[in-house]
């Protein structure tokens, strides 16, 4: 080869570079950007110890416990919050899943790999929402360019940013904690990538199908927006299919179409395992609508954003790429979906409105930089043509001049970022909420450490907010309750609130001995009841002792001198900013025998949206624990079906509030067998069965009927503190009179069979002891959320008890166990399918390939055809 050849050859290996580096330098400058302006906050999160954010510090305790109790499965229980909850069940588990499989390696600790999981994904955000940007538009670059560049101001400009923590931008997450829809959002946005283009082979099939699955496994937000996208996806290939005028046309987007349509059913197959528990058990999820009225979110910068993202969204849909009508259609159906998510949602949705925003002002990064580019390019063009010059064509010389100005330029200006941010590195910050510091971790240090050492129950924390006169200590709270119960204690209350019903009087309770209340996302009346937050302090005392406290973590100097007054109170430890009081008197034990004989009580049960003058279980339970009276607790009838009633003997008292039966004679038969011995509590009703009963009531002597008035036609109870007086409501005068009744006509067990009974409450285990023969079944009361997945080993059932605890009847050595029930072990194997399928269905061609391969081994060798091309030219 001549000089000349090799000096070409070497100038075209070094354009090549140089392309290459101009190509791709603009998304390691955009990806780089934010890290370099925002790097105190980063380093406050590596140097950190474990997190102080609101929500993290809660991800981070339930992350440790996952990974050092039941990883790799995603079914388990725990005790350390709100008196027992499942975990993560109820909760995306990819999150907690990803740290446990990295901290498994031996590779990095626990603590680097939960920041790994967390940082990561936004730290990816820019380069996935160039790649979206990049596919949808087209392989346009200047477009993928510009809507990574825009999204940086959502990610750290506060004036892009709504005026409520949403999630995705910097704030949101690292101070804040909302650290899993990052990731569900990077997942979110490479399945779309694939998902468009899954018709094309099996492998981009496969990939679409597990990462919708994943995504569907990482956040909740993130999964519904990926069925807007699959809907507005399928509904573009019925309308693509409609106009398409030839039979080849026609079969092309048949077979996209159904491409689109099985993957996401594949990807729900995947999912099953945990879609199919969550969907089963859905009924104890405690949810509602929890919407913000838009103009209360959107700040005068975002309403250029929206409206810079209308025109892109007009340009989008002009177009006929089918990548950019799907996504805005998506769009669109997201925009509409939140603007009428008021009168939409129904009341057992988990509708966060501001969290879908958030989410689709990333979206809009796209059509944003549509827009912008489209403008950029217009104006370029009008220009052009003003001018009317032409530009000399330039030499290959003065071409690679030009690029080495252009990398000389951009290596400055990275130097130059690496420089300001090394500077805003060394400022001190002002604020330390992120990770605890190790000088900033020994405000909570000594609280722990008493708590290791103390364990005789349950602890209440204080929900104090900031202010002066006790320092930051108000911003300790929810990390002081994760860690607490993360080393092994018991905390009330925690963040996961979804996922125990005992949230409906554990935030209320906890609200009373707190300087801000906690009422998000749940429908509680006695968190809505003023009467109830005023009642005496000994009366809290009184029934917090009920729900199994023995210490208060107490930060407000109020509140400490309240209890300190207190008789209840047996000592107090001033710890730093904190003080720990000591209940006189032990909680009840984990496992109890009952004094009297509980009421079973016949009633809908919804731990959803409710109205406040709702008839349910939830409402009388909340009545009974209001006025702190639990001689005869109320039990739910796990059927409503009054010709279904099994073992109604072990009751002392039977309330009905609904009165369906598949058969009313044998309801009838059955009910009037029971007044004979036992006490009927009957609310009025217009149902056919209760007045054939009221019409026979001599047939029923033991019968009561309680006159109740009509309800379901009262606000909505979602306030975010108490707004209502409930001690003249309807509802709580109708209890005043059932309590009398009960009060009246309490059955007690037998002293000998409660002497009998001892018991003992493990993570997933319960065992029962008779240590003497009894003469009738006692009623046991354990002191843990109820779950339907705590079975008995003999099929007995377990019922959920005030406040919501669990209950059954035992005459023998009994245990309990929380475990898969047949549905929740089906969909796990129905997974396991799923992905043996998808395997198969991937591996299929390339097996069918070696075999053909393997036949037609007598062709011509590979480089004797490579031989001829070579040398011979052909």
């Amino acid at each position: 080869m001549s000089n000349n050849e090799a000096q070409l050859s070497a100038d075209g290996a070094q354009g090549h570079w140089v392309q290459r580096w101009r190509a791709w330098h603009p998304l390691l400058l955009i990806s780089g950007l934010p890290v370099a302006l925002t790097s105190p906050l980063w380093l406050q999160v590596w140097h950190g110890t474990r997190p102080r954010a609101t929500n993290g510090s809660g991800h981070y305790a339930i992350a440790q416990l996952y990974d050092q109790t039941i990883f790799p499965d995603t079914f388990g229980w725990t005790h350390a919050y709100f008196g027992g909850m499942p975990f993560p069940n109820f909760y995306p588990p990819l999150f907690y899943w990803l740290v446990a499989l990295l901290h498994h390696t031996r590779i990095v600790s626990f603590s680097a790999a939960f920041k790994l999981v967390m940082a990561l994904p936004l730290l990816l955000l820019p380069a996935a929402i160039w790649l979206l940007a990049w596919f949808v538009a087209r392989r346009r670059r200047a477009v993928a360019h510009c809507a990574a560049a825009v999204c940086l101001l959502l990610l750290f400009v506060p004036q892009f940013q709504l005026k409520t923590v949403s999630g995705l931008d910097y704030y949101s997450t690292l101070v804040v904690g909302l650290y899993t829809q990052p990731l569900g959002f990077i997942l979110l946005l490479g399945w779309f990538v694939t998902y468009l283009s899954a018709y094309r082979s099996r492998s981009r099939f496969a990939l679409s199908a597990v990462l919708l699955a994943l995504t569907i496994l990482a956040n909740f937000f993130n999964a519904i927006t990926a069925a807007l996208f699959i809907a507005a996806t399928l509904t573009h290939d019925a309308w693509r299919y409609a106009r398409a005028t030839d039979e080849e046309s026609r079969a092309r987007t048949r077979r996209a179409a159904l491409a689109h349509l099985a993957s996401p059913l594949v990807a729900a197959g995947l999912a099953m395992f945990w879609l199919g528990p969550m969907f089963v058990e859905a009924r104890y999820l405690v949810t509602r609508p929890f919407i913000i009225p838009l103009g209360e979110l959107v700040t005068p910068a975002l309403l250029v954003w929206y409206a810079l993202a209308c025109v892109g969204l007009a340009l989008g849909l002009r177009r006929t790429g089918r990548a950019l009508w799907a996504y805005s259609l998506a769009c669109l159906a997201l925009g509409g979906g939140i603007i009428c998510s008021g009168t939409l949602a129904p009341r057992w949705f988990p509708l966060q409105s501001y969290r879908f925003l958030a989410t689709l002002d990333f979206l809009l990064a796209v059509p944003v930089g549509l827009t912008l580019t489209t403008c950029y390019r217009k104006l370029t063009k009008r220009s052009k043509l003003m001018n009317r010059r032409k530009t000399a064509p330039r030499s290959a010389g003065r071409a690679r001049l030009n690029a080495r100005k252009v990398v000389c330029s951009y290596v400055a200006t990275i130097f130059v970022l690496l420089f300001v941010g090394a500077m805003m590195a060394r400022t001190p910050t002002r604020s330390n909420f992120t990770f605890y510091q190790h000088e900033t971790n020994e405000q909570i240090a000594g609280v722990l450490a008493f708590a290791a050492q103390h364990r005789a129950g349950r602890y209440l924390v204080e929900l104090a907010g900031p202010q002066p006169d006790y320092q930051e200590a108000g911003y300790d709270s929810r990390a002081l309750s994760a860690y607490l119960g993360l080393q092994g204690n018991e905390a009330l209350n925690g963040i996961f609130r979804e996922s125990s019903p005992n949230v409906l009087f554990v935030n209320p309770q906890t609200n009373a001995f707190s300087a801000h209340a906690d009422n998000h996302g749940i429908s509680s009346i006695l968190a809505d009841d003023q009467d109830f937050i005023e009642q005496s302090l000994a009366t809290h005392l009184a029934r917090a002792r009920q729900l199994g406290v023995k210490y208060l973590v107490i930060a407000t100097p109020a509140m400490k001198a309240r209890l300190r007054s207190q008789p209840e109170i047996a000592a107090s430890y001033d710890i730093g900013a904190w003080s720990v009081f000591t209940l006189h008197h032990d909680p009840p034990a984990p496992v109890s025998a009952l004094k009297y004989r509980p009421a079973l009580v016949v009633s809908d049960f919804s731990v959803k949206g409710r109205r406040r003058d709702d008839y349910s279980f939830m409402r009388l339970a909340e009545e009974q624990f209001a006025a702190d009276w639990f001689d005869v607790p109320l039990v739910r009838a796990p059927e409503t079906k009054l010709d279904k009633l099994p073992d109604l003997d072990q009751f002392g008292a039977l309330i009905l509030d609904t009165y369906d039966c598949a058969d009313e004679n044998l309801a009838y038969t059955t009910l009037r067998a029971y007044a004979q011995q036992h006490t009927l509590i009957l609310l009025t009703s217009d149902a056919p069965l209760y007045q054939r009963i009221r019409n026979s009531s001599a047939d029923f002597p033991r019968a009561e009927i309680i006159e109740r008035t009509p309800g379901g036609r009262g606000a909505w109870v979602e306030a975010l503190a108490p707004s209502y007086r409930y001690n003249t409501s309807a509802i709580r005068q109708e209890w005043g009179a059932l309590r009398r009744v009960l009060e009246a006509h309490k059955v007690a067990v037998a002293p000998q069979a409660m002497n009998a009974i001892t018991g003992v409450l493990e993570q997933t285990h319960v065992r029962i002891a008779l240590n003497a023969s009894t003469p009738e079944r006692v009623p046991i009361l354990i002191n843990t959320t109820f779950h339907p997945n705590w079975q008995r080993a003999d099929g007995a059932p377990v019922y959920a008890v005030t406040p919501f605890a669990m209950l059954t009847f035992v005459d023998r050595t009994t245990e309990l166990t929380f475990a898969r029930r047949e549905s929740e072990r089906l969909a796990f194997v129905g997974s396991a399918v799923v992905l043996l399928a998808l395997c198969c269905f991937i591996a299929w061609p390339l097996a069918t390939t070696t075999v053909r391969d393997l036949i037609r081994h007598t062709r011509t060798p590979r480089f004797a055809r490579w031989t001829t091309r070579k040398f011979i030219g052909d």
